[in-house]
């Protein structure tokens, strides 16, 4: 097993020294910004702080009034639904941050034995103190990793992409969006693990549709589905949507989706799903019915969706927030929906209705800015969707070099693709950097902030 582990990163050597670079980048990021800068504090905070308090209140304080908090740590802003206070923030988050949580734990709580107690400190067992929260981020990098691993393999294995080409939409993705601020600084938001489980539940469903499994392992196969499911909901819950890369694989017309539709509905398929999405919804309905005595409840309270108003201009295209504008590089992602509709390949329709789906709903919501964040941070959610179709970009290049005649054409397209990359990801990390040091505010942004963000990047030019 090892020798086959060490023939696999000796051949695919270029992609894990990819992996291994942007870890350690996004390791040395948060140590830079959380311990020897300081530019925040505390490392979990806001939106992180609502998902991760489920942890100390199960396992340390067994407390879901969440009296435990004080302002020594962060506020927590509860709703209150039919009388009750209420944590809004689904638990899905804090399941995916316990492997991290119970690790930091079992650290603490041996440092406490063998100190003897004595004054709190950074290694404390309190469910907070630092060294909790800097291993619920370091968790961040872990999904970003095995996340970005699986991607990888997706497009070469089944979706047919060189080994280029893969390495290439992963890494573009990776330093020209917000997905590496999200698998780092601000890892305790739910975004990185919700592309982890975007990108499994991809994988597994090309591995499962490709497999010709025996009845008795195809049933315990089909209940992943519905773990998944439950686990992407729990996480978001508008990342439901996802699972229509299910629904429609394979789908390309009209008589595909009625056979797809038949094959689904099919008892020995859907019961296991919807038996196993609901156990797996188990922490969530039990949390809300301890809380309000419901086994269902609208968690955000006032908080809703104007559907008859979606904001696309200024989800997609403003200044403050614009999808597009703090990550140019997705603009390469739409061609590539156009590319690939010529082969649409099996998780096409897929991929392409869930994503005018996701942001609908995401333009919808009435924060469409999504408060404090960089960029637009619900799209990390799916940015595996943009990798898949900014493979396509690529692709067609590799096939414009090997077409004889055309090298002309590809060396004016490959210019002007690779040269519009480098200046994306230039543009993205320099943004980035400006966030962290609060050049680009938290929310509000304008022109005279991207002024502010180009002066620190190049104080000689603008002045």
């Amino acid at each position: 097993m090892l020798k086959k582990a060490a023939d696999e990163m000796k051949k695919e050597k270029f992609f894990y020294i990819f992996i291994a670079v942007t870890a350690a980048l996004l390791f040395a990021g948060i140590v830079w910004v959380y311990h020897v800068k300081v530019l925040n504090a505390p490392k979990v905070y806001s939106d992180g702080f609502g998902y991760y308090v489920y942890l100390p209140a199960t396992f340390i304080y067994h407390d879901f009034s969440f009296g435990f908090v004080d302002d020594s740590w962060y506020r927590l802003d509860l709703s209150q639904v039919a009388g009750h206070a209420l944590d809004k923030y689904p638990v899905g988050v804090a399941v995916m941050e316990s492997p991290f949580f119970f690790a930091a734990h079992l650290i603490c709580l041996l440092r406490d034995h063998f100190s003897g107690g004595g004054n709190p400190s950074s290694i404390t067992a309190t469910g907070y103190s630092d060294f909790y929260q800097y291993m619920i981020l370091f968790g961040g990098i872990f999904y970003w990793i095995v996340g970005t691993t699986l991607l990888y393999k997706l497009l070469q294995k089944y979706l047919g992409f060189s080994a280029k080409t893969s390495l290439l939409a992963c890494a573009v993705i990776t330093y020209g969006t917000n997905l590496f601020h999200y698998a780092g600084y601000d890892a305790c938001f739910s975004h990185i693990y919700s592309y982890f489980l975007f990108i499994l539940f991809l994988y597994y469903l090309c591995w499962y549709e490709k497999r010709d499994l025996q009845k008795r392992n195809r049933l315990w196969h089909t209940c992943i589905f519905g773990l998944l499911a439950g686990l992407i909901f729990m996480c978001r819950n508008t990342n439901i949507l996802f699972v229509l890369t299910y629904v429609l694989y394979g789908v390309k017309d009209l008589k595909t989706l009625k056979s797809r539709i038949v094959q689904i509905l099919k008892p020995g398929r859907v019961v296991p799903i919807v038996l196993t999405g609901f156990i797996t919804l188990a922490p969530q309905l039990l949390y809300w019915h301890t809380a309000t005595g419901r086994w269902f409840v609208y968690s955000y309270g006032g908080e809703s969706f104007y559907w008859l108003k979606p904001q696309f201009a200024n989800f997609l295209f403003s200044v403050r927030k614009g999808l597009f504008f703090w990550s140019p590089i997705l603009l390469l992602s739409a061609a590539g929906i156009v590319i690939a509709y010529r082969k649409r390949q099996q998780l096409y329709t897929g991929l392409v209705v869930f994503l005018l789906l996701i942001v609908y709903v995401s333009c919808a919501w009435w924060a469409w800015a999504y408060g404090g964040s960089y960029g637009q941070r619900v799209a990390v959610d799916f940015m595996c969707v943009f990798a898949i179709f900014l493979a396509y970009v690529f692709d067609l290049l590799e096939n414009l070099k090997r077409q004889p005649g055309r090298r002309r054409i590809y060396r004016a397209a490959s210019l002007l693709t690779y040269g519009y990359c480098t200046v994306c990801i230039v543009w993205n990390l320099i943004c980035m950097r400006a966030y962290w040091y609060r050049v680009l505010p938290w929310d509000e942004a304008d022109w005279n902030t991207v002024r502010d963000i180009l002066h620190m990047a190049f104080p000689i030019v603008f002045r």
